[in-house]
């Protein structure tokens, strides 16, 4: 495959060196244009990489960035000037651009180093549409959008789900996606023509569990006046997802756990032996080992349940995701509800959406955006129209003055205007930043600075960091 890279410059001189250094990579087309507007008219072209002048005559580099991140918020943007004005290269990153290079320094190595990772993210990203067309539009599972590494080792992971009847259980916050992904993998499963019954755990009373699950006789306990068929029963044949299963009392555990190892059951106050044939899958948001510790869930069950455990990250560290997400649950919600006016996101509601750190996960996002555009009432969502109550400071999304060394908080004495903060300098306080709101944990940095791990260790080692492997 090659990358399509875009050059915007109003210098000829300059776009004729670059156009020269990048044809001499494999896999690579270059377009050149001399203005921000001619590169913007092109975007249908699908540029994987667009090396963006800051300085233009018309409309100017940061403009532009605005724009192609409003509309393409995917594609890798990275700006290049003459200057390396600190001010001017945060500007850029808080609109999206993955990176920024000073013309005459190193930029032939750095270009190099830009489009391998440009290279890596396009192979990654081609991989997991690979991996979602395997998820037919009639389960729902389109929820499951992302590009980031951490959601392409699940749509991996379902990959491998898929034959056998293996049990699987799925575990992550609330609201990452546990649900989709059960359906993902009934639904592209040998079992899909059979039915998938949910259950609830959580949702059912103590004292009515067993009931609902196998079934009961008419007369078997007051208000038992008919015969019900249990889930058990309704899912034979095909599969029987149990959501927080971590809130199963033990005697209900005991006899799940005899119905795994029989597929056989008996309905409550009933004689008849029924054979069941299903494949459970389970979910919780518990964690499973401490509660096996407390004396609150079987080991053996857990062994039983646990055969194939799949783990959904949190949305806090899956990255650019979250814009994607975004735009998907907009135009969802504007093709269901076409009285609602479109608005799009102001660039200062895509920085926030990257700050915070969604504790409800996929589905806070999606209530965010729909609540937002029912009451938003300016041209654009703005930050408020979000309302969400707290914005953690993040290092993608910006540095504070006081941790850039040479700064006036940090020096204590004033700085000359005409000072210029190097840009490593910047980058490496923005990674320490980061590293420490992450929690010492590396995916995570790269995937909130939209870096690689490389990158991560490079400048941890930089800082005298020594980061865990």
């Amino acid at each position: 495959m090659a990358l399509r890279i875009f050059v915007v410059d109003d210098d000829p001189d300059y776009i004729q060196l670059i156009r020269y250094q990048l044809e001499k990579l494999d896999n690579v087309n270059v377009d050149s244009f001399n203005s921000g507007e001619d590169a913007l008219d092109s975007m249908d072209l699908d540029p994987d990489l667009v090396l963006l002048d800051v300085v233009m005559p018309g409309r100017g580099g940061l403009e532009t960035l605005r724009s192609i991140k409003e509309n393409r918020p995917s594609t890798t943007v990275v700006m290049v000037s003459a200057q390396s004005a600190v001010s001017v290269a945060l500007d850029a990153m808080r609109l999206g651009a993955t990176d920024y290079i000073t013309k005459g320094q190193d930029d032939t190595v750095k270009l190099k180093a830009i489009v391998e990772q440009t290279l890596q993210r396009v192979l990654l990203s081609r991989e997991i549409e690979e991996l979602r067309s395997l998820l037919p539009a009639r389960t729902g599972v389109h929820g499951l959008v992302g590009e980031s590494e951490a959601m392409a080792n699940v749509f991996r992971t379902i990959k491998k789900t898929l034959r056998g009847d293996l049990t699987v259980a799925i575990v992550g916050e609330s609201g990452t996606g546990k649900g989709l992904v059960a359906q993902a993998i009934h639904y592209n499963s040998p079992r899909r023509r059979e039915p998938f019954v949910l259950v609830n755990c959580a949702a059912i009373p103590r004292d009515l569990m067993e009931s609902e699950f196998f079934g009961h006789e008419k007369g078997s306990f007051t208000g038992a006046h008919a015969r019900k068929i249990g889930k058990f029963e309704q899912a034979h044949g095909g599969t029987i997802f149990l959501d927080e299963i971590g809130e199963l009392d033990l005697s209900l555990q005991a006899k799940l756990l005899r119905v795994l190892q029989s597929q056989e059951l008996q309905r409550v106050g009933g004689q008849e032996t029924i054979r069941v044939n299903v494949r459970i899958l389970s979910a919780t948001n518990r964690d499973i080992r401490q509660m096996i510790e407390a004396g609150e869930f079987r080991e053996d069950l857990y062994y039983r349940l646990f055969q194939f455990p799949i783990q959904i990250p949190p949305l806090r560290s899956r990255g650019q995701d979250v814009l994607m997400l975004a735009e998907h649950f907009r135009s969802e919600f504007l093709k269901s509800h076409p009285d609602v006016d479109d608005r799009s996101f102001s660039s200062e509601t895509r920085r926030v959406m990257m700050r915070y750190r969604w504790p409800g996960n996929v589905r806070e996002l999606k209530s965010a955006v729909e609540r937002a555009l029912l009451i938003s009432d300016t041209a654009d969502i703005i930050p408020a129209d979000l309302m969400l109550d707290k914005l953690p400071i993040s290092a993608a999304a910006e540095v504070d003055a006081e941790s850039i060394p040479g700064s006036n908080a940090s020096a204590g004495t004033a700085q000359s205007p005409d000072d210029i903060i190097p840009l490593e300098e910047v980058k490496l306080n923005a990674v320490v930043q980061a590293y420490e709101i992450c929690e010492g944990n590396i995916n995570q940095t790269a995937n909130r600075l939209g870096v690689t791990r490389s990158t991560i260790y490079r400048l941890l080692k930089k800082a005298g960091i020594e980061s865990e492997t």
